[in-house]
């Protein structure tokens, strides 16, 4: 069994919505992050700790609100580390 820290259901859509931001590009670069990581992030639903840190600094999340450690497949595992 494999297990890694993922988002929330729905979270990431969630939190970019209220944020008011219109783009991907726009809410990445609000979290510290590339467009491509933070598309990745919502592609595998792998929580990383730039992202976590930076929804942390711009909008105060806590851990515990952003993820949730979840069963994954073989696969997400290799491309989270």
């Amino acid at each position: 069994m494999n297990y890694a820290m993922t988002f929330r259901p729905g979270f990431l859509d969630r939190c970019r919505r209220m944020s008011g931001m219109k783009t991907d590009k726009a809410f990445a670069g609000a979290i510290g992050v590339s467009e491509s990581a933070y598309k990745r992030a919502k592609r595998d639903n792998i929580v990383t700790p730039g992202i976590l840190v930076g929804l942390y600094e711009a909008f105060g999340f806590q851990p515990g609100e952003v993820a949730q450690i979840t069963e994954i497949e073989d696969k997400k595992a290799a491309s989270g580390n």
